[in-house]
């Protein structure tokens, strides 16, 4: 029987971050993926300012910004009544490089080191899979499936099958985690139900859909609307999202399927012309059918060292694109934690803080994501939306009025990706300090525990969170102030801390403190002019002590 510290059940972007968070800790983890093959049908396509932050810890910023739309392609969001008809609204939006270059001069909506990314999952998983594969305590394995396992005295045994060889063997490890999407073997056979409400019917965004992978000439035979990296088709016969991939040939096409419609009768090719209004020279790569609607939460995260990360925790609809997101934040929060415990230093009550700290988050994102499926699905659209009439030209003003709208508060959310907090966790040392308000479309930096640290553009040109330990980080902004009883404390449980010094007005401003404990996922644990009387009592809370 081979043995590992953690076993990850999913090779997805979820299940992948998880092994790297692990990484950093120098723990040991063998991650199998039932697929040989990372994805093949471009699933999410919005890596948000949050997931940027994490990827770049791991130095695969710059790749990923490579990767999928030239950095110099606009990621506009279009409304139209057909690709070769009329735009009704378009939300501008800054290319990868316009991007990185407002938030330098910190003139983007996004207060952060890494703003968001338009990049399909085909591309994200690979990166994602080729920096795993280099670290050296992971061992990937795609081509495996978890069949079954079992809790033994001080861990979990699972079954493994080598599709490729068709055999069956065992993996000892401490702690097991399943990241294995929507219909999650672990969580099934755990007995976990998801709660809430599952396939939602509505014109778009809601009930069955169909998405289709296809290759075609980008040219105005087909395709006339100015260049976006989505293009929602909005008509009285068909709502329909096409979505560029990699801003040359290869697009997908979301639609709604009719209710009672069998998916296997669709024509592809059909949909496609439908929604460009002319005939369009499309080679169909790959066609997944699939269902929107979901706002469903797992009735629990797991325990006893099986855990629930990502889809198999939270299932979404893609509205806001929310579900990837939030679990690659599952991850980080969960692998710090399982790392603790492998390490020695967590305290008994460190991993049940999993679920504590993130189901109010994951509840959060699917009553966000609700919320916008249910603005861009719900309306109707009068068959003389095309027409060169005054009524036609009223009910554009009319739609365009509510996407303008729509568009803002669904594809502009600073507030979501980083005001993820979590001020009522036990870890967290409170300071009495005002709460500020969880907007989707205003986020306010703040080092109110709990609160993710606020980024800094430090004098050098390094960002704050790039200085961040993969442990602990105390931030003194303040050399004279004594913080060796800190250490002291941390030492007795060998808990990881590094201290990081920095004298620049900036920081002090930013975190109104001469101190600030920064928690391993970068939010704050504890902030103050001087250490607590008792520092011991704060390394135990802030490992779960």
């Amino acid at each position: 029987m081979e043995d590992t510290d953690i076993l990850i059940a999913g090779g997805g972007p979820v299940g992948l971050m998880v092994a790297l968070e692990l990484a950093r800790f120098g723990v040991r983890a063998i991650l199998i993926n039932d697929g040989a093959e990372t994805a093949l049908h471009p699933k999410a396509n919005a890596i948000n300012a949050r997931s940027m932050e994490h990827f770049r810890r791991h130095g695969i910023g710059p790749t990923l910004r490579a990767a999928a739309l030239p950095t110099d392609y606009p990621t506009d969001v279009a409304y139209v009544t057909r690709l070769t008809g009329r735009e009704l609204a378009r939300l501008k939006m800054p290319s990868s490089s316009d991007a990185v270059v407002e938030s330098r001069a910190g003139v983007s909506p996004y207060d952060c080191a890494e703003p968001p990314h338009r990049c399909s999952q085909i591309y994200l998983e690979a990166i994602l899979r080729e920096a795993a594969q280099a670290r050296p305590t992971l061992d990937v394995r795609f081509g495996h499936r978890l069949e079954e396992f079992r809790r033994v005295d001080g861990g979990v045994v699972a079954v493994i099958r080598d599709l490729a060889a068709d055999n069956t063997y065992e993996i000892s490890a401490a702690h097991l985690v399943g990241a294995d999407g929507g219909r999650s073997t672990v969580r099934r056979q755990l007995g976990i139900r998801y709660l809430g409400d599952g396939g939602v019917e509505r014109e778009m965004m809601g009930g069955a859909m169909m998405a289709t992978l296809f290759r075609a000439p980008r040219d105005a035979g087909w395709l006339t609307i100015d260049s976006a990296w989505q293009y929602w088709v909005v008509a009285a016969d068909l709502r329909a999202l096409l979505l560029t991939v990699d801003g040359a040939d290869q697009f997908t096409l979301l639609t709604r399927i009719p209710d009672d419609v069998d998916p296997e009768t669709i024509d592809d090719q059909a949909l496609i012309n439908q929604a460009a209004g002319r005939p369009v020279d499309a080679e169909i790569i790959l066609r997944q059918p699939w269902t929107a609607g979901h706002e469903l939460l797992a009735e629990s995260f797991g325990g006893d060292r099986v855990w629930l990360v990502g889809d198999a925790a939270h299932l979404f609809t893609p509205t806001g694109g929310l579900g990837m997101n939030t679990g690659i934040d599952d991850a980080v929060n969960l692998a710090w934690k399982l790392a603790g415990d492998v390490r020695g230093w967590a305290g008994p009550n460190l991993l049940e803080t999993y679920e504590v700290d993130r189901r109010p988050v994951g509840a959060r994102n699917l009553a966000f994501a609700r919320g916008f499926a249910e603005s861009i699905g719900t309306f109707e659209v009068d068959p003389c939306v095309d027409d060169d009439t005054s009524k036609g030209e009223a009910e554009r003003a009319r739609l365009r009025e509510h996407l303008s709208d729509h568009s803002r508060r669904e594809m502009i959310i600073p507030g979501i990706a980083l005001g993820v907090r979590y001020e009522d966790s036990v870890l967290v040392w409170p300071d009495g300090s005002q709460k500020v308000p969880d907007d989707a479309d205003a986020y306010v930096p703040t080092a109110r525990p709990g609160h993710r640290a606020p980024h800094v553009w430090l004098e050098d040109g390094d960002a704050l969170c790039d200085r961040f330990a993969d442990g602990f980080t105390l931030l003194r902004m303040d050399a004279s102030v004594d913080v060796a009883p800190l250490f002291v404390a941390a030492g007795v449980v060998e808990l990881p801390v590094a201290l990081l010094d920095l004298d620049e007005a900036i920081v002090q401003a930013r975190y109104e403190a001469a101190l600030a404990l920064i928690f391993p996922d970068g939010h704050v644990a504890w902030r103050g002019d001087v250490l607590p009387v008792d520092c011991v009592a704060l390394i135990d809370r802030v490992r779960g002590a």
